[in-house]
């Protein structure tokens, strides 16, 4: 059985913002966030390839939580 994931936070701006601006809108750390960038849980999420550093582009997901 595949795990399925609810979206709970969205993000619907024209530019992407930085993973500390995404931070202080969802109320979560920036590490936190980073991990799940990582994970392949924030749909939207890019990471640059110069500077290395993830930013998150509309229409960005945060996916939290399993659904049974």
């Amino acid at each position: 059985m595949n795990p399925k994931y609810s979206p709970s936070i969205t993000l619907h701006q024209q530019e992407g913002v930085s993973l500390s601006q995404f931070a202080e809108m969802t109320g979560l750390s920036v590490e936190a966030l980073r991990k799940y960038c990582n994970k392949g849980r924030i749909v939207g999420a890019r990471k640059h390839p110069l500077t290395k550093k993830w930013w998150i582009y509309p229409p960005a997901k945060l996916l939290t939580g399993r659904q049974s």
